[in-house]
């Protein structure tokens, strides 16, 4: 099967590695020639799918399935109509991803229908934090610690941004996909993140009582049938100790998260897509539920100036094309823009086994070689 995935920055990244990993045949679409997912696909297409230039038509139209990769929205409506256009099956819900992209009518979404999520200022207490409407990630985020400051940014705000009351505690992703009336969720993974609210680290499995994983995948399933999704869709929460607490939703193929579901559990979520959009059903088992489960941790990491450091995912958005490595620096699978031992580098670690505290460790191998 060839997969077209359009868009070759940390979305596309992801889905050239999950193709791979199950036996598809990648063709990565981009208008940047050097983009980092360009490195890891069977084929790469350099140019303007917008305006139809001849390189990237015929490698759409080669297409057994179309996967878009990326949140450009006057290219995601081209990549809608030219599917149309050439009868090509589309791995991706434009209507769903319409209310996920907001983060204002998501939140409405949730407060309708008795969701939890964190409430909006004046309502909470401080500290709160400040997100912009649209978009995924940590860009635009900050925190403000009192109400004071929440009444200065309001005096100079930008349109469009929301302030909701900052909660402390543990974050989690699920996965949730298939149509109405027929949902899969697989194994949760812990979202770690640096000192700007930016994904640093994913780990997977979590230690959540079963009850509360049951609860979590029942959110996910719930949010997948208000938004009428046929897809994939990926839910973050909070556990502030009290609840559950829905973050966000985000209607496309997430990044960071499937490559550790899949290590820890087997369950390939490009795979599970794929099916449900060209077959109209799940062809696998899910063992994604229950079971003992392989540790995983999928990291970012940097070398700037001879120092190697822990980074949020926003590093990898302008890394040079990637290439996939094993044994890297003693890491198991690592996909990165490494050039030579002198020169600076930014990479995707990722490693497993069945012992969590040496998987762990991992990264004390890593960061103490560069004072050898």
């Amino acid at each position: 099967m060839k997969v077209c995935i359009i868009g070759g920055k940390l979305q596309g990244t992801e889905a050239c590695y999950l193709a791979r990993a199950c036996g598809m045949y990648s063709i990565l679409i981009d208008i940047d020639p050097e983009v980092p997912a360009s490195g890891l696909a069977d084929r790469f297409a350099a140019g303007d799918l917008i305006k139809e230039e001849p390189a990237v038509m015929e490698a759409f139209k080669d297409a057994d399935l179309i996967l878009p990769a990326n949140e450009n929205d006057e290219l995601l409506a081209k990549i809608v109509e030219l599917s149309g256009r050439y009868h090509k099956p589309l791995a991706f819900d434009p209507e769903a991803y319409e209310i996920t992209k907001s983060k204002i009518k998501s939140d409405r979404l949730f407060i309708e229908n008795g969701i939890p999520c964190p409430k909006y200022y004046p309502e909470g207490k401080a500290p709160y934090v400040v997100k912009p409407s649209d978009g995924s990630g940590s860009t635009g985020v900050k925190k403000l610690t009192t109400r004071e400051e929440v009444e200065a940014f309001f005096r100079s705000k930008a349109e469009g941004d929301i302030v909701q009351e900052y909660l402390e505690g543990p974050s989690y992703s699920i996965e949730v996909i298939g149509k109405p009336g027929n949902y899969r969720t697989y194994t949760v993974t812990e979202v770690h993140v640096d000192s700007v609210y930016d994904c640093n680290m994913i780990t997977s499995p979590v230690k959540l009582p079963e009850a509360k994983l049951r609860r979590f995948s029942d959110i996910a399933v719930k949010l997948a049938e208000l938004v009428k999704l046929k897809g994939i869709m990926d839910v973050e929460v909070i556990d502030d100790g009290e609840d559950l607490k829905v973050l966000e939703i985000d209607a496309r193929i997430p990044s960071q998260t499937p490559i550790a579901v899949l290590k820890s559990s087997g369950m390939n979520l490009l795979k599970e897509l794929a099916d449900v959009t060209l077959y109209g059903e799940f062809r696998d088992e899910n063992t994604a539920g229950g079971g003992e489960k392989i540790f995983c941790a999928y990291e970012n990491y940097k070398k700037t100036d001879g120092v190697i450091t822990s980074e949020g995912e926003h590093i990898m958005r302008n890394a040079k094309p990637l290439t996939y490595r094993e044994d890297f620096l003693g890491s198991m699978e690592t996909m990165t823009d490494y050039a030579d031992d002198e020169a600076d580098f930014r990479g995707i670690f990722i490693n497993w086994g069945e012992d969590k505290d040496e998987v762990l460790n991992w990264r004390n191998t890593l960061l103490h070689s560069q004072k050898d």
